[in-house]
């Protein structure tokens, strides 16, 4: 019997999840799977949904059957995902000191100040230009001086 692969979303996000080093990014592995608009739950639910309508669709007893089985296989995701909805911060938060988790997740700041904080870090540059050895302003040639021109 030939063997059977998992799927590459699930040996990925298991792999990645048992790979995580921080909380912070098992959090993000979670939410490809738990986010209600966009994670894997959320889609598979979906799924079930149009694979309801597509039997119900047959119009046969057999297909009003599979439409149910696939109608409750649905709402038990989209259950299972409103009950772990919370846990995806919940599993960020093990990783932060008791204060900062009773204070919730850190906003990231502002645009304006990363330009701040970036400002007062980078190079500064002075306004004047650097000295050089030729003067500003090269001096005029006398008129002793023998010219460059010819004239016929």
């Amino acid at each position: 019997m030939p063997r059977r692969s998992t799927p590459l979303v699930a040996r990925c996000g298991t792999a990645q999840m048992l790979g995580s080093h921080t909380y912070d990014r098992a959090k993000h592995h979670a939410d490809q799977v738990l986010h209600p608009d966009f994670g894997v739950l959320a889609r598979l639910s979906e799924f079930f949904d149009a694979a309801a309508e597509q039997a119900r669709a047959s119009e046969t007893d057999d297909g009003w059957e599979l439409h149910y089985r696939f109608a409750e296989a649905s709402a038990a995701l989209t259950d299972l995902r409103e009950e772990l909805d919370d846990a995806r911060e919940e599993l960020r938060g093990l990783g932060l000191p008791e204060q900062l988790r009773e204070l919730g997740p850190p906003e990231p700041p502002h645009w304006r100040e990363r330009v701040t904080r970036y400002n007062a870090t980078a190079p500064q540059r002075s306004a004047a230009p650097p000295p050089t050895a030729e003067p500003a302003h090269p001096a005029r040639p006398s008129a002793s001086a023998p010219s460059s021109r010819r004239h016929r």
